[in-house]
């Protein structure tokens, strides 16, 4: 008869007697007391009498002796049996749970890696040998924008300047993504370049009842319709990775001048450089005259319409085969260094009759504290040749 196993017992066949034994040994095992602590106080024909047994019951054949030896051997041992089932199951299982763990730690150790981010919108990956080659060809391709009546190139540097390159957590690739709203501003600050204010005409009344155009009108242009470069960018920027070249259309639209008085002018200041006299007006009106020398012919003063910038009460003036110290009264008009300012080393004779400066407009110490002081920055000066 084969030996069944329920639970953490051994059950013998019936025609052995063991229950005194495992009276004995079950609460033990239940209260988790070893059998080396038992044999200490239980007599050994009560730990194990079926081998006291077996070796006076003739009946029992050889083999069944040996069975039942082993059989008490094991129920006499269990504990150590277990100890060593759980061992051998813990050896088999070990290749498995080493697979287990080192795949656990495989994928814990990649999710601390992280991947490059790729940034939404027009992306394109490559092998970071092939990255040069490749900004290369997307710089060099066919770029224009049709500004009006003319045609002009994007250069290879500002479309460079459209791409974002990063690289790949084990280096690689390289991801390069194109920036839509990069390419609009860009070509927007592009575009804007051809735009032009208009210079509005200005006629002025003179105190004698002439008048004359001080500033000639020009016409400006602008752009006919900015929003769509915007929507142009979004093709460009696909165009750009598939090496399509583009064709960005801008339409200038003419924007024409206004006729202007002294009267749109809060504070205006006009220089007649022919007639070497300037003309203070404020809201409309002439309020101060005053004789000048200007620009001689070989150094001119610049014609046109400025706007006072910098002022200061005093400065040593410098260009060339020239030094001039303690310069009085100054107002930076030009930006390319040109003033109205106070001149102390001419005689009052020359004023009204002869310019004599290097491009600067020169008055006479008391008219030049006048205007300092009644002129602030962003004045309005206009230098007219008649």
């Amino acid at each position: 008869m084969k030996q069944q196993i329920i639970g953490n017992d051994f059950i013998a066949p019936p025609k052995r007697v063991v229950l005194p034994v495992k009276r004995v040994l079950e609460p033990a095992l239940a209260m988790g007391i070893n059998h080396a602590s038992l044999s200490s106080s239980i007599p050994a024909a009560s730990i194990a009498p079926s081998l006291s047994l077996a070796n006076s019951d003739s009946s029992y054949n050889n083999d069944d002796s040996f069975k039942d030896k082993a059989f008490d051997l094991l129920h006499n041992h269990s504990i150590a049996v277990y100890a060593l089932l759980i061992l051998a199951i813990g050896l088999a299982l070990s290749p498995v749970a080493q697979s287990y763990f080192s795949s656990g730690i495989k994928l814990a150790s990649l999710n601390q890696i992280q991947p490059t981010k790729l940034s939404s919108g027009i992306n394109m990956t490559v092998g970071s040998n092939d990255l040069a080659s490749t900004v290369q060809s997307i710089t060099a391709q066919s770029a224009t924008m049709n500004l009006g009546s003319q045609t002009v190139a994007v250069s290879p540097a500002t479309i460079r300047s459209w791409l974002q390159i990063t690289t790949s957590a084990d280096g690689a690739n390289d991801n390069i993504h194109i920036n839509s709203n990069l390419v609009s501003s860009s070509l927007l600050a592009q575009a804007d370049t051809y735009v032009k204010t208009p210079l509005n005409q200005v006629t002025i009344t003179r105190s004698d009842g002439s008048s004359e155009v001080a500033v000639g009108g020009q016409n400006g242009l602008s752009l006919s319709d900015p929003s769509s470069i915007p929507t142009q960018a979004a093709t460009i920027s696909k165009n750009l990775l598939s090496n399509k070249g583009f064709q960005v259309n801008a339409p200038l639209s003419s924007v024409p001048f206004q006729a202007w008085t002294p009267a749109n002018f809060t504070k205006l200041i006009v220089t007649d450089l022919s007639s070497k006299k300037m003309y203070v007006y404020q809201n409309g009106q002439i309020v101060n005259t005053f004789l000048v020398s200007a620009g001689k012919p070989s150094t001119p003063t610049p014609i046109g319409e400025f706007h006072i910038w910098a002022k200061l009460t005093s400065q040593t003036m410098t260009g060339p085969g020239y030094v001039q110290p303690n310069v009085p009264w100054i107002n930076y008009f030009d930006h390319s260094g040109d003033a109205i300012h106070g001149v102390y080393w001419r005689p009052a004779s020359v004023f009204g009759n002869v310019n004599t400066s290097h491009g600067c407009v020169g008055l006479p110490l008391s008219a030049a504290e006048w205007v300092y002081n009644w002129a602030p920055i962003g004045t309005t000066v206009i230098n007219t040749p008649n």
